[in-house]
């Protein structure tokens, strides 16, 4: 995007605190291109939803929302006592970390159900964060907002013609915030278990065991959160000193086939998505494999159906003919599809 390249070196310069030396040259400035990058490619989870949606919010949507008005007030205040570095790192960490790696990664499986709410959320939280975002990058902002223009996502000529956002205290839980910093510090640890374990997150373990201090309490919607995160099927809370994380890493024969059925499920929508396949189409789906294998996802023959769109899927002895050939666990899967 070229208008990257226009708001790097003002990202730059606005994150920089005016008491601290300035690090400057070519490599300096990959950072905030990277930044920003991540920022546009957010813009294309946005769609043009129906407007006065009656959202069902969840757990994670009143987070988000939370954390949103908690920043408009943050950023307001700093840019009202002339700390532009303040609103900026704050801008920053929030478009990375709460929105990226944060709230998009839960959502993501609502988000390919077509959730209406969380869409709805997205685009609020987005649309207003370009107008917090625009001082400090007027370009980029502005390009996309005329992009939601032309889409009738944004309704003002310009992002910088936008009125500036205006924090809600009703919407802000300071304790809801706390909680999710505890709950992404799990989660966290968790997959660093897995890896230490090298065990795939797809395919799923029995038990995770937590350890959480005197002061922590997470209610069944955040255990649900955690165990969707680190494929856990059971999570037990003791109380220690710190957050701590143990998982039961013995493979049971059903777990193991679970484990197999959604790799196998992102193999074929990788294929799919090779192919030029949109979602909505749907494929006859025909596989090669051994017959332990085409035994154990037979057993999952549902879950397959729906995950890679196929209203057919059938197995057979020998393919000439491949769209794609891969392994999973060493065992060979050849497929192909109409």
């Amino acid at each position: 995007v070229e208008k990257i390249g226009a708001d790097n070196m003002r990202l730059l310069y606005c994150l920089q605190d005016p008491a601290q030396e300035l690090r400057f040259g070519f490599n300096v400035l990959k950072e905030p291109t990277n930044n920003l990058l991540i920022l546009y490619n957010l813009s294309r989870l946005i769609e043009n939803n129906e407007k006065n949606v009656k959202t069902d919010l969840k757990i994670e949507d009143k987070w988000i929302i939370s954390r949103f008005n908690s920043l408009i007030k943050k950023v307001t205040e700093e840019f009202e006592n002339l700390h532009p570095h303040q609103s900026s790192r704050g801008l920053l960490d929030f478009w990375l970390n709460d929105l990226s790696r944060g709230y998009v990664q839960l959502v993501r499986e609502r988000l390919a159900q077509n959730d209406k709410s969380v869409k709805a959320v997205l685009e609020q939280v987005y649309t207003n964060l370009l107008k917090l975002l625009a001082p400090i990058i007027p370009f980029l902002t502005e390009k996309i907002w005329q992009e939601f223009k032309e889409k009738g996502i944004a309704e003002e000529e310009s992002v910088h013609l936008s009125d500036w956002p205006k924090f809600d205290k009703k919407k802000i839980d300071e304790n809801l915030e706390k909680n999710f910093e505890s709950i992404f510090e799990i989660i966290e640890k968790g997959l660093a278990e897995r890896d230490k374990a090298k065990i795939g997150l797809r395919w799923p373990l029995s038990k995770a065991v937590v350890h959480l201090p005197e002061d922590i309490e997470l209610d069944v919607d955040m255990k649900e959160i955690i165990m969707r995160q680190i494929n856990v099927k059971e999570i037990e809370f003791d109380k220690g000193k710190e957050i701590l994380v143990k998982l039961e890493m013995k493979m049971t024969p059903e777990l193991e086939a679970e484990g197999y059925a959604r790799e196998f499920a992102r193999h074929v929508q990788a294929a799919r998505k090779k192919a030029g396949l949109q979602k909505k189409d749907e494929i006859v789906l025909e596989v090669s494999v051994d017959k332990n294998l085409k035994k154990i996802l037979e057993t999952h023959k549902k879950y397959l159906l729906e995950r890679t769109n196929s209203k057919e899927i059938k197995f057979i002895d020998d393919k000439k003919h491949s769209d794609a050939e891969f392994l999973i666990k060493e065992k060979k899967v050849t497929i192909s599809f109409s």
